[in-house]
């Protein structure tokens, strides 16, 4: 039997939705007070203001991150494997073709979001980029991956492939993710 999410669970799962739907400045208070149907009031006993809701969401994800790079299932796997694991966790925020990622999100709007989200946008950012550039040098150094700049380099770009590809998607299809992701396999050798 599993236990029923608590309000603030709610809040922060609602919440999670709609900044990949609509992005963080085109949602408020009462969207989530409507759609869980309790009051505003409810909301800000939890989460005092938006900034710290958005926080809260974005640290979890950073949190969540963290355990699923630490897992031994995922440690195990040879580079190819890791590199699809990784593409993976795009394809789960783009729900079909109807969201972005977290950082696609704020990242598009990073002057307009307040400081504190700033800051863990930021972090999430720099430990996604720090595990990709990790994982590329990896893959070169053991001759599977083959490219010519350096890994951050890199990583920036496979990054900016995903996080592009699921806009794209929102307007065309699912299908232009996953084309995007091939061509960034084959761009590292992939050779199917």
């Amino acid at each position: 039997m599993t236990a029923e999410p608590t309000t603030r669970l709610k809040i922060m799962e609602l919440a999670q939705d709609l900044l990949r739907d609509k992005g963080y400045n085109g949602f408020s208070y009462k969207h989530i007070a409507e759609e869980l149907d309790v009051k505003n009031a409810a909301i800000h006993y939890h989460f005092p203001s938006k900034e710290d809701l958005g926080v809260a969401v974005i640290a979890r994800e950073r949190r969540r991150f963290k355990k699923w790079i630490a897992r031994q299932s995922i440690r195990e796997l040879d580079v190819w494997g890791r590199l699809d694991w990784f593409m993976s966790i795009y394809e789960h925020y783009s729900n079909g073709g109807t969201r972005v990622c977290y950082l696609g999100v704020l990242e598009s709007s990073f002057d307009a979001i307040p400081p504190e989200l700033q800051n863990e946008a930021r972090a999430l950012n720099t430990e996604m980029l720090d595990w990709l550039t990790e994982l590329l040098e990896e893959g070169r150094q053991q001759g599977e991956f083959q490219f010519e700049s350096d890994a951050a380099s890199k990583a920036v770009l496979v990054i900016s492939v995903a996080q592009g590809s699921l806009q794209i998607a929102r307007v065309t299809s699912s299908d232009s993710f996953f084309s995007a992701v091939q061509q960034v396999k084959r761009d590292l050798g992939f050779q199917s």
